[in-house]
């Protein structure tokens, strides 16, 4: 039976609506974009206001190890660009951190910074020393930002910390601090300590003790004289949490931090392995089982 011309059209338009569908599967599906980072490095010291007043600058620093991202890095990156207009964002790379290094330590902290085993170690230890010189808010790279950070570090704030989902530590992936804060200064002290005795592998979460969440909750309790039986997550509501409040020092709950900052863990995502970042869990484990090996 011949097919009428309605018929005929009928169905070069669900061709044509087929075809397009299908184009914009493949099109949404293959992304061959290259995201990459453009930040410009500030050469500049401190700003001497900042230093007097104990002010927090609007600077928020953060570090890849090249400027060519997984897609996810860079919405994420764009997050804290669009919310906080009035604030400079500064991303260094693996060869700009070391330059930042070179140039603000002596020779022998430099080599001491080279000799750090995983390259999560170097990223720890650079944002606390970068925020500890400049000032500033630091974030991991895969940290997303859900509201301004003029809403959460408040004019009076010296130093800004979180607590870590589990309560036990205080959150390092992302703080904020006044140029040469005390917390900062001793943070940077007890880690150039730990690299110049040796480094103990022993524990296969040896990062976390020497860089990480470990030695950063450490100093934090050290400089404002909490002691070690108190969880962090219990600092906050008490009397002497309260007390340092008044000080400067502005805390967040777990829940809190969370509503103004999300972070995708960059070391279990597909994706991130796949664009080169490594997965530094596994890096560690594979120095801990060679040192256990030797032993």
């Amino acid at each position: 039976m011949p097919i009428s011309m309605k018929g005929m059209l009928t169905i070069s338009v669900g061709f044509v609506l087929a075809s397009s569908l299908l184009l914009l599967v493949w099109l949404l599906g293959t992304d061959d974009t290259e995201y990459v980072l453009e930040t410009t490095w500030r050469r500049v010291e401190p700003n001497p206001r900042d230093l007097f007043t104990r002010r927090i600058p609007n600077v928020i620093w953060q570090t890849v190890k090249s400027h060519r991202v997984p897609r996810a890095a860079y919405k994420a990156g764009n997050s804290w660009t669009r919310l906080n207009p009035t604030y400079d964002r500064i991303v260094l790379d693996d060869v700009e951190v070391l330059e930042f290094v070179e140039k603000y330590y002596n020779q022998t902290e430099v080599e001491l910074f080279k000799s750090m085993p995983v390259g999560v170690m170097k990223a720890d230890f650079f944002r606390y020393m970068v925020v500890y010189i400049h000032g500033g808010v630091y974030a991991d790279a895969d940290t997303r930002n859900h509201r301004a950070i003029n809403w959460w570090v408040n004019p009076d704030c010296e130093f800004v910390v979180g607590v870590e989902g589990n309560g036990s530590f205080f959150c390092q992936w992302a703080f904020a601090a006044a140029p040469r804060h005390a917390i900062l200064k001793l943070l940077v002290e007890k880690i150039f300590h730990k690299l110049t005795s040796g480094l103990d592998f022993s524990s296969p979460h040896f990062v976390h003790g020497v860089t990480g969440p470990a030695i950063f909750t450490d100093a934090i309790r050290e400089a404002l004289g909490i002691s070690n039986e108190e969880r962090p997550a219990n600092i906050i509501s008490s009397e002497r949490g309260m007390e340092l409040r008044k000080e400067g020092i502005c805390w967040f709950t777990s829940r809190q931090l969370g509503r103004v900052l999300s972070n995708m863990f960059a070391h279990e995502r597909a994706e991130f392995r796949e664009s080169g970042w490594s997965n530094w869990f596994e890096e560690a484990e594979k120095i801990h089982d060679e040192d256990a090996g030797k032993n």
